[in-house]
């Protein structure tokens, strides 16, 4: 299982395809922010970076996906500065979002499936924001950690 954010679709759209050609049953669960268009969403104002979009980008590979997860918000900033505090491992939205879902899909699928998340960026454009308790504060983002399953609707 490869789990991935979408922005614009390159690292998704590239990374499967490679990954493919060596293992044909390989899973991809993208990986979305509440309001991006990508996967069919309302339009709405988006306040994570380096996920999702308000158009449709021509990279995405949509057959490709085998199913995707959308993340809120808060739910990233728990997630990055938990993976910080726990694990020494740093990022912005991306990296949080993916986490998050990567965490569910270790839950929930058999044991002996194998994960790989892609963390396409570090923290330093992020200390300003996610960081930032601050900002955080502002803008609703901190206080509750998230659901341990995915929300059906």
């Amino acid at each position: 299982v490869l789990v991935c954010s979408v922005g614009t679709g390159g690292h998704s759209a590239g990374v499967a395809r490679v990954l493919r050609e060596f293992n044909p049953d390989m899973r991809l669960i993208g990986v979305d922010t509440i309001g991006s268009t990508i996967f069919g969403q309302p339009a709405s104002n988006r306040l994570m970076r380096g996920l999702g979009s308000s158009i449709y980008p021509r990279n995405v590979d949509y057959r490709a996906f085998d199913e995707v997860h959308w993340v809120a918000p808060p739910e990233a900033v728990w997630a990055c500065r938990s993976l910080a505090a726990t694990h020494y491992a740093s990022g912005g939205w991306s990296v949080g979002a993916v986490a998050l879902v990567a965490g569910w899909a270790a839950r929930n699928l058999p044991a002996d499936t194998t994960i790989a998340a892609v963390f396409p960026d570090g923290p330093q454009r992020y200390f300003d924001t996610i960081y930032n308790d601050a900002y955080c504060n502002e803008h609703e983002l901190l206080g509750g950690q998230p659901p341990t399953e995915p929300t059906r609707r």
